[in-house]
């Protein structure tokens, strides 16, 4: 059920010219934040930064097998 506040929110913002809700206040806010739009050099420029950094952590710090730790 959407907040009756919500309805008002989303009339009076129809009224003054700008979008309303299609959605409860929550539900448009959390869509925004999970899925905002940026555009593809954003993403890309990202994705490089993130997969470089795990690169680098693999190379700094080596990954051990379990059960593989010197043994003397």
């Amino acid at each position: 059920m959407i907040c009756p506040l919500t309805h008002w929110e989303s009339a009076l913002r129809t009224a003054a010219g700008a979008e309303g809700y299609s959605d409860t206040f929550i539900g448009h806010w959390l869509r925004a934040l999970l899925y905002y739009r940026a555009p593809d050099w954003v993403f890309i420029v990202v994705y490089t930064v993130f997969g470089a950094l795990v690169m680098l952590a693999w190379v700094k710090v080596k990954p051990q097998v379990a059960g593989s730790r010197d043994r003397k």
